[in-house]
């Protein structure tokens, strides 16, 4: 993309994709270390982007953790892949 865009539309862009990612991460069955750590990216992202004085204007009036949950219930937090003995997340 050669297109030089404005701050508005690239901050628009950005939340946009970031927050479809963290839909498919949350949809994700298995859990492994790169599911969790792409979570944990494209949360911290939104968390930056939710300290610019006008994220509540391009729709960041939430907790990215709290509405893109990776587990939904504390059941579920227990990770246990086929090949290798269950681990606790913290």
């Amino acid at each position: 993309m050669n297109k030089k865009l404005s701050a508005k539309v690239v901050l628009e862009q950005l939340i946009c994709i970031l927050e479809m990612n963290l839909s498919e991460l949350a949809a994700v069955k298995y859990k492994d270390d790169y599911t969790i750590g792409s979570w944990e990216a494209c949360i911290e992202c939104l968390e930056i982007i939710g300290c610019w004085t006008r994220a509540k204007d391009y729709g960041l009036t939430y907790n990215p953790e709290l509405k893109f949950k990776l587990y939904n219930s504390e059941a579920a937090r227990c990770f246990c892949p086929p090949t290798k003995t269950p681990r606790r997340l913290k």
